[in-house]
């Protein structure tokens, strides 16, 4: 274990504390909490943190108090506040104290990481002659950014609530009223319900400055959002032909809106790959990266759930893992995220399949949003013959149904029906009075 360390700031800190709250407390505020190398230091500067912030006194007497009523006089005992109390140090000097202890615990942390990951490289090449190198170099970029966080030593101050409601309130829409910045949702339904190909809608549409319902322009047009697919289960062929028949219907709408077509050449991004990804390992994480540095997409839209890793879809543990990496590309990106989940089996009391995703129950509550594409029960008179053998294997009529209590009031379709313009259309007329009042950003 790496011995980077000096022990002689952390109790000069630590005594400059003692002898002056007021003077000292914003320093040792400022060093993180895992940056002292002696624990007995580390516990006490951990009590005199939730004194300062109870704006209680501190002097040897109040602070040993504390320590009896936080039962931990075993670990820091009088004569050990004693020694720093009377040992030699400059209370003006704790911002210096302060900076050193943050700097050695960053250094300290990047050492301890990369011995990690030299003993983990070293097990990879001993068991099967093979180093993973872009998971590699994903663990090693991620604790430099780590390091050099923890080095900056700033003083924290968690934002009080007088400061949040000062703040405006300013929403990012990438559709008014339906989808913004930064927004998770998850769509699911049965086997040939049509969600694929309403998220592929959703996609299109966006990215041609529809609304993905009414097909209606948004704005003067020229909010053009740029996409990036990542399909994980259909071949290229299948994408292929889904998009072929949107990009016909985005570019008329467009066409009858006296608009140009999209320019899907720079605009819309595809990768497919029905073999999966992995996103709990660093070869396929580092892959994702680099496509949305490449592409730059307000909006990702990735999936299905069940294939972008290639465990247990039960596994907790494994979707954590996954959903720290959607969440961080999300974020750092500032893109909307949509994806897609297989319905489970189970039924309601009605009878009616529920449409909560399978797997891991940790979907229930990821998203900010979360609907499923139900067949309604009344599919409405499909004639005879093929067509209408081939719309009782598809429904034409579909309940959109909310598993998750949304975060925020959105408004989506309650049901959609098959459209001439667009494969889903909202079945009910008032939606269209709706979205037109909202069409403005």
């Amino acid at each position: 274990m790496t011995t980077i360390s000096d022990v002689a700031a952390e109790e000069a800190l630590l005594g400059a504390v003692l002898w002056n709250a007021d003077a000292a407390g914003p320093a040792l505020r400022s060093v993180p909490p895992d940056a002292w190398w002696r624990p007995i230091n580390q516990t006490l500067a951990t009590v005199l943190t939730g004194m300062l912030v109870r704006g209680e006194p501190i002097d040897p007497t109040t602070v040993l108090s504390q320590v009896m009523a936080d039962g931990l006089l075993t670990q820091v005992d009088g004569a050990y506040l004693a020694r720093l109390y009377t040992g030699f140090t400059v209370v003006n000097h704790a911002p210096t104290y302060a900076a050193r202890i943050t700097e050695l615990g960053a250094q300290r942390n990047l050492v301890m990481t990369m011995q990690r990951n030299i003993a983990m490289l070293d097990g990879e090449f001993v068991e099967d002659d093979r180093i993973d190198t872009h998971s590699a170099v994903s663990r090693l970029r991620t604790a430099c950014d780590e390091a050099e966080r923890s080095a900056q030593a700033t003083t924290y101050e968690p934002t009080s609530l007088d400061e949040l409601l000062a703040g405006e309130d300013q929403y990012r829409w990438l559709v008014p009223g339906l989808l913004e910045r930064g927004d998770r949702m998850v769509l699911t339904g049965a086997e040939g319900s049509g969600k694929s190909v309403l998220v592929s809608q959703v996609a299109a549409t966006l990215c041609g400055g529809l609304h993905p319902f009414t097909g209606t322009m948004l704005g003067d047009g020229s909010q053009q959002i740029r996409v990036l697919v990542v399909d994980t289960e259909n071949s290229e062929a299948q994408t292929r032909r889904r998009y072929r028949r949107l990009v016909r219907s985005v570019d008329g709408l467009r066409f009858h809106a006296d608009m140009p077509p999209v320019d899907w050449a720079h605009q819309f991004f595809v990768e497919i790959r029905p073999q999966g990804l992995d996103l709990t390992r660093g070869a396929d994480v580092a892959w994702l990266e680099r496509a949305m540095q490449a592409t730059a997409p307000d909006l990702l839209v990735i999936g299905p759930l069940y294939r972008l890793h290639h465990g247990d879809p039960n596994d907790e543990r494994l979707a954590r893992e996954l959903v720290h990496v959607l969440d961080s590309v999300r974020v750092r990106h500032n893109c909307a995220l949509i994806t897609e989940a297989h319905a489970g089996h189970a039924t309601d009391s009605a009878g009616d399949r529920r449409m909560r995703p399978s797997g891991s129950s940790l979907w229930l509550r990821w998203p900010e949003y979360g609907y499923g594409l139900r067949r309604a029960k009344d599919q409405g008179d499909l004639g005879t013959g093929e067509l209408a053998r081939r719309n009782r294997e598809r429904p034409v009529l579909v309940d959109v149904v909310a598993w998750r209590g949304s975060r925020e009031e959105r408004n989506w379709p309650t049901s959609l029906q098959h459209g001439q313009t667009l494969p889903w259309t909202p079945a009910d007329p008032d939606y269209y009075l709706y979205a037109d009042r909202m069409k403005e950003f």
